[in-house]
């Protein structure tokens, strides 16, 4: 069953992810997205055709997690990419032009380190000498990692075993692995079939969510392709806020669960999703020239040293300021005043 389960989710994924939205005339833009996340808001605008009312057409290319979609954003493949924090703090700390538009979303307990009760594991100071999955490079390796050194334990005491997401409910299935730390979906299938968390995002005192990262060329060329995503988006989130059920339909379909599975999946994850002017204050991006004393970035930089001790990359980047990039939202807004 659990098997089953993992190869619907992927299958429906890759359907939904290959298909292009194509309009007369429009504006180009390739975006890749995690096929193993959640895409709540991105798969209602897909679905109702928001990108397509905003003279956008968007094109999906699929990735298993933040880390695979850095060469592509190097080979400049796509436009923009949804990540988590770690593999964009990679990217840019590594020279490559990329800029964080928005947080789109912050998660408290949808990255969770879930264990195998057959393994005897109650806490994460008992992971020694077990097998643990996750994805390196991207924040659930940091989370681990973080995990790992407030019980006491380093990398080396237990046995990191690198997997994609959706490959980790198989792994777990097969005996493969004695724990993994990922998100949802994937997570919430190890543990129906009775995983036990021990650890979240809440527990190990962190924060973490999806932004979206783009080239930073993309608002100097083509900076309407842009501004119809993010209007798109803006309408995205107040159908949100006006009928969850309606909005969480096409992604929960996308992966194979009833309305009332993926309510208790949204229940999980404890998400929120920003408004573009949470966004401008410091607890997010920070206002318009104040971003380097915002809480995001504080973040940021933190993963930076985090990075750096991992012998991820070789230093820390010399200049962060460049890493945001609010204008855009700015001129949303501004925008709707006029």
């Amino acid at each position: 069953m659990l098997r089953m389960l993992a190869s619907a989710i992927l299958a429906v994924t890759t359907f939904f992810a290959i298909t292009p939205i194509a309009h007369a005339q429009s504006t180009p833009l390739r975006v890749g997205f995690q096929s193993g996340e959640i895409n709540v808001l991105l798969m209602y605008a897909i679905n109702t055709k928001l990108f397509e009312k905003h003279n956008l057409n968007l094109r999906l290319i699929p990735f298993p997690a933040g880390p695979a979609m850095l060469p592509a954003l190097a080979a400049n493949e796509i436009d923009m990419a949804w990540m988590g924090e770690v593999p964009a703090v990679t990217g840019y700390s590594n020279g490559m032009p990329i800029e964080i538009i928005m947080m789109e979303r912050l998660d408290f307990t949808n990255v969770r380190l879930v264990v195998n009760p057959a393994s005897g594991v109650t806490k994460v100071a008992e992971l020694k000498g077990k097998r643990v999955g996750a994805s390196v490079g991207s924040t659930s390796h940091n989370h681990l990692l973080r995990a790992l050194t407030q019980a006491g334990l380093k990398q080396g005491d237990i046995t990191l075993v690198n997997l994609s997401p959706a490959n980790m409910p198989p792994a777990y299935a097969a005996g493969q692995i004695d724990a993994a730390f990922t998100w949802e979906p994937n997570i919430g299938v190890i543990e129906a079939s009775g995983g036990r968390v021990i650890a979240t995002t809440r527990s190990i005192g962190t924060l973490t969510g999806g932004i979206w990262v783009a080239q930073q060329s993309l608002s100097k060329t083509s900076p309407q392709a842009l501004q119809s995503f993010l209007k798109a988006w803006r309408e995205a989130q107040a159908a949100y806020a006006k009928d969850a059920r309606a909005v969480r339909q096409f992604e929960a379909k996308r992966v194979n669960q009833t309305p009332e599975q993926f309510d208790a999946l949204i229940e999980r994850q404890s998400a929120s999703h920003p408004s573009f002017e949470a966004l401008l204050t410091a607890e997010f991006m920070g206002p318009p020239g104040r971003e380097l004393d915002s809480r995001l970035m504080k973040h940021l930089q933190g993963i930076g040293a985090f990075l750096v001790g991992e012998k991820r990359i070789s230093a820390p980047p010399a200049d962060w300021s460049r890493l945001f990039n609010t204008r855009p939202l700015q001129d949303v807004l501004a925008a709707e005043k006029r």
